[in-house]
């Protein structure tokens, strides 16, 4: 059977992601969140459209 185990990321880990050292990496960072922002916003959309039985 095939477990599963979450890692949690050390500081070192974290700060990495969260500050990148080129500015390519800064570029890329800020296309992810802006995904993710984009995602977020249309994922509360959908759950708002739901809830008032607008979907389609």
């Amino acid at each position: 059977m095939t477990r599963i185990v979450e890692a949690l990321p050390d500081e070192h880990e974290i700060d990495e992601l969260t500050n990148p050292k080129g500015s390519q990496a800064a570029t890329n960072l800020q296309q992810k969140r802006a995904v993710k922002r984009r995602l977020d916003d249309y994922f509360e959309q959908m759950q708002l459209r739901k809830a008032l039985g607008l979907d389609d």
